[in-house]
């Protein structure tokens, strides 16, 4: 008769027997899955769509031979010239006007323009136009300003500002015919120097005296045109940094095409 003992034993090699064959037969319960073969698919890389730099132009009249015309500016009237200027915003020198032209201010009846332009013959349409301006004294008139969309002496827009009667005025030369689109009051001393600034888009003008604010306001009378500095009579005006920057297009079409001339006056 069996023992106990011997029958557990017999009991447990059985047992594991039927283990063994089981594990060696039977599939297995988590398959190991097989690597495909070939290089991984690389991840791809966004690249960012670069932003477009704004053309820049500056005159800063530092390198041009005082007395002489700036580098790429020519004269409409008067004497413009290169003046060194040790309270220039960037020394040494400005652009403008020296004493004199009484005599061309009374025989044109206190209605006496000089006037530059740029050579460069690109006609803006969307830009901002900055510039230091101060003058320097006047017996009749101490007044300075951008010119801009300039096509001929008959068309162009003006943002103006001078003393004695302390303006800051935007006004357009359409035809021959001159309008002023505004004007307000604004405080303007000898031998000061202010920052003047128009952004034009299209139709629509927003003007700066000193960083700050003065006109927003609409007017399609003129789509493109050059770039230059204004005076008026015997004004011993004086401009510094003048900067042009192109701003991205917008629709804009003119009212009508304006035509060839003189220049009558403009308002003060």
């Amino acid at each position: 008769m069996m023992t106990e003992n011997s029958w557990l034993r017999s009991a447990a090699v059985v047992a594991a027997g039927i283990v063994m064959t089981i594990l060696i037969t039977g599939p297995a319960a988590y398959p190991k899955q097989k690597k495909k073969a070939g290089t991984p698919e690389p991840t791809p890389t966004l690249t960012a769509t670069p932003t477009p730099t704004p053309e820049v132009k500056v005159w800063n009249f530092d390198s041009d031979k005082a007395g002489s015309v700036a580098t790429g500016w020519k004269l409409l009237e008067a004497d413009w010239q290169v003046i060194p200027d040790p309270t220039a915003p960037s020394k040494p020198n400005t652009y403008g006007l020296p004493a004199g032209r009484l005599l061309a201010s009374l025989t044109h009846a206190l209605d006496y323009f000089p006037m530059t332009i740029v050579t460069d013959p690109t006609e803006y349409s969307n830009f901002s136009i900055e510039t230091a301006f101060k003058s320097t004294g006047g017996r009749f008139d101490c007044s300075g300003g951008i010119l801009f969309r300039y096509v001929n002496d008959k068309n162009f827009y003006l943002l103006s500002a001078g003393c004695p009667s302390d303006y800051f005025s935007l006004s357009r030369m359409y035809n021959g015919k001159v309008e002023l689109l505004k004007q307000s009051v604004v405080p303007t001393d000898k031998d000061n120097w202010y920052k003047l600034k128009v952004v034009a888009q299209g139709g629509h003008f927003i003007t700066y005296d000193d960083n700050k604010m003065v006109f927003d306001i609409d007017d399609s009378k003129i789509a493109k045109g050059r770039i230059g500095l204004w005076s008026r009579d015997d004004s011993q005006a004086r401009f510094d940094d003048v900067t042009i920057t192109k701003l991205s297009a917008v629709a804009a079409e003119p009212e009508a095409s304006p035509t060839g001339g003189g220049l009558p006056s403009l308002p003060h």
